[in-house]
């Protein structure tokens, strides 16, 4: 399937419906606690619907879920969802490392949306790979998936958005060439 292809089949996937309050019970909406929770507790070993790919969470990528801005509500409640984000988020791309130390040989993003307390979110989570280690990773931005596919065509220089608007222009270039090899 086509990256085009794959983008009209994320924006036309439905919704996860996640309750809010999903981590009461196993963390507090507080960082010392959420570090806690995903360092000490949150291990997943899933399949992905979209590709067949077993996701992991390993250390490495609990110590990476961890650096984000835990002060984030959305984020902090989304924590206890990644079993089931996992499961059901829509494969978008796969791209090669920028850096050349980069840790893992290609990294895989994945769009899922979601609404959680009556508010729409995108989930961006990025799965890395070398050998049979893998890597997982998520942010969580406010709005539909178009929404936020929308702000990141337009980024220029928000951070946030830089790997899903390379991968957005890639595809917009990529129907130009298309279009223009056609006519």
């Amino acid at each position: 399937m086509e990256l085009e292809e794959r983008i009209k089949r994320i924006l036309n996937s439905p919704e996860l419906e996640l309750d809010g309050n999903a981590y009461e019970g196993k963390y507090e909406l507080n960082r010392a606690s959420i570090k806690r929770f995903i360092l000490e507790k949150l291990r997943i070993n899933k399949t992905n619907l979209d590709t067949g790919n077993k996701i992991s969470l390993n250390r490495t990528s609990a110590k990476e879920l961890v650096k984000h801005n835990l002060s984030n509500e959305a984020y902090s409640k989304s924590i206890a969802h990644i079993p089931i984000i996992t499961e059901n988020m829509k494969f978008l791309e796969e791209m090669a490392p920028e850096e050349s130390k980069a840790k893992f040989e290609n990294y895989s993003y994945y769009i899922t949306g979601i609404n959680m307390d009556n508010k729409p979110y995108t989930i961006i989570s990025v799965v890395g790979r070398m050998g049979r280690e893998i890597y997982y990773d998520q942010n969580v931005f406010e709005g539909t998936k178009q929404e936020v596919f929308n702000k990141a065509i337009n980024a220029t220089d928000d951070n946030k958005y830089s790997r899903l608007s390379k991968i957005l222009k890639k595809a917009v270039n990529d129907g130009l060439e298309s279009q223009t090899q056609t006519h």
